[in-house]
């Protein structure tokens, strides 16, 4: 994400978050508002987004990771909290898959992952089983994310096929017996064709 995007996305009015360090920190913070950010001078890390409560500098990093900066001693922390959660916006699918693979690897939690979600494509589906096939993504990773889907789009009008593909893989991580599915990953090119002729 871009600085100019996550510009457009700074509330209007300032906003406190939580956030955590890649120490697993919990840090409350304050988001600035776009104005007042834009107004900021850039630090060398990057553009700042907001503060915490001892007055370091909440920065969106050039190589888009979030920093918390104290100017005056140049010390860092990392933070894991994704940008989107702190911003409260949708990850594009891909980010989202990107994501979950930060929680496949302990390095984020399923807490930390943000709330708002888009609703998902034919494609978004085909991509969720091809990250599965190729091991960024796990059976219950897809499951879940087709679980929450499902549940968001309770209320909405949403094509007939998708929800359809959306039943399928709420239960594509049934196990027969502990660590055995009763789909296998040989199914995936089987499942990536009908969801993408679904497509035509």
């Amino acid at each position: 994400m871009t600085w100019e995007d996550v510009i457009t996305f700074l509330p209007t009015e300032v906003r406190p978050v939580n956030m955590t360090t890649a120490a697993g920190e919990r840090l409350p913070a304050t988001l600035l508002t776009s104005d007042e950010a834009s107004r900021l001078p850039s630090s060398r890390l990057g553009q700042r987004i907001g503060y915490d409560a001892s007055g370091d500098w909440l920065v969106y990093g050039r190589d888009e990771v979030l920093v918390l900066w104290d100017e005056m001693t140049d010390e860092t922390k990392w933070i894991r909290t994704p940008i989107e959660t702190l911003l409260d916006i949708a990850p594009t699918n891909q980010r989202l898959i990107e994501l979950f693979e930060q929680v496949n690897e302990g390095t984020l939690t399923l807490g930390e992952l943000p709330r708002r979600r888009n609703v998902p494509s034919r494609k978004d589906l085909v991509e969720w089983l091809y990250a599965v096939r190729i091991g960024k993504l796990t059976f219950e990773n897809v499951s879940d994310l087709a679980a929450d889907a499902l549940e968001r789009t309770e209320d909405m009008h949403v094509d007939l096929r998708v929800m359809d593909g959306l039943r399928f893989l709420h239960g594509i991580d049934l196990q027969v017996e502990p660590g055995v599915y009763l789909h296998e990953k040989k199914e995936l090119e089987r499942w990536i064709d009908e969801l993408q002729e679904m497509e035509d």
